[in-house]
């Protein structure tokens, strides 16, 4: 029997009569309205990137917070020559002077191969003007631009306005213009450091043992600095090979350790009943062993260092011979961070001792560490001596360092107002 409107139940038809809606239409109008919503959209909404999240940060030109390390040499694509921007070209407020740059950088000299190189960095002095001082101490470290960064040689000679004669040797001394021997004998860094997280390293102990001394010389990166023992034989000579290698040194100061005289640092250890002129004396018969350092490191010294009185004395005269100072980071109880922020002196404080424990594994737990602190805070500073173990480690530890996106440089370059 065929089933008819009048004889099928109520509602039993409803699927057949949904069945005759015309699907396609729908189709064709759900279409339009999508195609419709995203032309207006476009067309109201000025957003290329469709909606993609986005963060709008503010740049600035400002030199707040650039330190004297932080400004070298500027590349010019267009193949012109390069400009030589120095710290010594900052004015008092920070701010760099295109008419300095332009005397220290667009006039080259020629070389003795007839080919031009841009004049090395004169220091502009407020008072007297620009000299040429930190150009001798300095050769060019700057081949062009095809060539890039060069480590090449530091100069191993002093400069005589930056000395004091003493009947203990000739002293350091800030020049008549103003020149301090840390500005003249300073390494400068790779200009390519100044984007990455930064690590300073100093070796002390160089001269001591002449295979450790020749290994730390020949075997580590130039941008590790060198720590010269007053008690080293020839150390005038190892002053010489460590800056034709490139290595910015520093001098040892020995100083009284607590344990004393069971524990001596050597016979002109500055020690704390002593009176001023006695270790006077001796200061300068240490600042007198060799020359072109730009600064001084304690050697043992944890009694020493943690005296306010004799730290002052001592951290003032490091000042007045435009020196800087590094805490080698192996006393707590040390006074020098906080006189030195008060005394205005260049200072670093190391933040590891990379051998305490003398074992290639201990001594890479602290490379990883010092890895992480230069993370965190862009810069880290570590002390380590010319151990075997100690240079291998480094040697083969500062080989993958760029790959890790690390760089080294100076101990110079690590001196802040403030840590």
């Amino acid at each position: 029997m065929v089933r008819s409107d009048l004889t099928a139940p109520l509602g039993m038809n409803k699927r057949r009569s949904i069945g005759r809606l015309p699907l396609g239409l729908i189709g064709v109008a759900i279409m339009t309205v999508i195609f419709t919503t995203g032309f207006i959209w476009i067309s109201i909404v000025d957003d290329p990137n469709g909606g993609e999240p986005m963060a709008t940060i503010k740049l600035s030109s400002a030199l707040d917070g650039v330190g004297p390390s932080d400004i070298e040499i500027v590349d010019l694509p267009d193949g012109s020559q390069p400009k030589v921007i120095a710290a010594e070209q900052l004015g008092a407020s920070g701010t760099w002077h295109e008419n300095d740059a332009a005397q220290a950088g667009s006039e080259n000299q020629s070389s003795g191969d007839g080919t031009s190189r841009p004049r090395s960095t004169f220091l502009k002095d407020p008072a007297s003007g620009p000299t040429s001082l930190v150009e001798l101490a300095r050769r060019v470290d700057y081949e062009g631009l095809d060539g890039g960064f060069s480590s090449e040689s530091l100069s191993t000679e002093p400069i005589e306005q930056l000395l004091e004669p003493n009947t203990f040797g000739a002293l350091p001394a800030i020049s008549a213009e103003g020149v301090r021997p840390l500005d003249a004998y300073a390494r400068r860094p790779n200009p390519a450091t100044l984007t990455q997280a930064r690590i300073a390293i100093l070796i002390n102990g160089i001269g001591l043992n002449s295979d450790m001394t020749m290994k730390a010389i020949e075997d580590l990166p130039a941008d590790i600095s060198l720590g010269l023992s007053p008690y080293g034989d020839d150390i005038n000579s190892w002053m010489k090979s460590a800056r034709l290698s490139g290595h910015e040194v520093l001098l040892q100061a020995p100083m009284e350790p607590f344990d004393y005289p069971d524990n001596d640092a050597g016979p002109q250890s500055l020690l704390i009943n002593l009176d001023k002129k006695q270790n006077d004396e001796r200061l300068s018969w240490i600042l007198g062993q060799t020359s072109n350092y730009v600064g001084l490191v304690n050697f043992m010294g944890d009694r020493f260092t943690s005296n306010e009185t004799h730290m002052r004395e001592l951290l003032s005269k490091v000042r007045d011979r435009g020196l800087m100072y590094v805490d080698d980071g192996s006393s707590p109880r040390s006074k020098a961070g906080e006189i030195a922020g008060t005394q205005a002196v260049p200072f670093v404080q190391a933040d590891l001792v990379l051998d305490r424990s003398l074992n290639a594994q201990a001594i890479g737990t602290q490379l990883l560490e010092l890895e992480t602190i230069a993370r965190q805070r862009g810069i880290a500073v570590a002390t380590a001596t010319a151990f075997p173990v100690t240079l291998d480690v480094l040697e083969t530890w500062s080989q993958q360092l760029e790959e890790r996106g690390l760089s080294l440089v100076p101990i110079s370059s690590a001196i802040t107002s403030a840590r």
